[in-house]
């Protein structure tokens, strides 16, 4: 009976810890894109309405099913503008905002 109760823990715990891990996850991104998109409207030149604009419709982009490709977004939203940037560039700074968020989320 032991290891059946001690089995069932187990298998309690996985499933919390894995809900919690992908919790963390999805918050993890989420602020990763809010300071993506920050970033990008101001090297855009977008005067403060238009850059809060920005990111909530770059967020809103983001959670519609099959536009996963920020950097392709971006990339697009740049050639727009005038805005010049690599995207070996854009993409060392998607992982920089990616571990400044996840600091910020871990220690909150």
């Amino acid at each position: 009976m032991t290891n059946i109760m001690s089995m069932r823990d187990l298998g309690r715990a996985i499933e919390t810890k894995f809900a919690k891990d992908q919790e963390l996850e999805f918050k993890v991104e989420a602020q990763t894109q809010i300071l993506i998109a920050e970033w990008a409207a101001e090297r855009i030149g977008l005067d403060p309405d238009s850059s809060r604009q920005f990111v909530l419709e770059l967020s809103e982009w983001s959670l519609q099913p099959g536009n996963r490709d920020l950097k392709a977004r971006l990339m697009l939203d740049f050639s727009a503008n005038s805005v010049e940037i690599s995207e070996n560039a854009l993409e060392r700074l998607i992982e920089l905002k990616n571990q400044q968020a996840r600091r910020k989320i871990l220690n909150s």
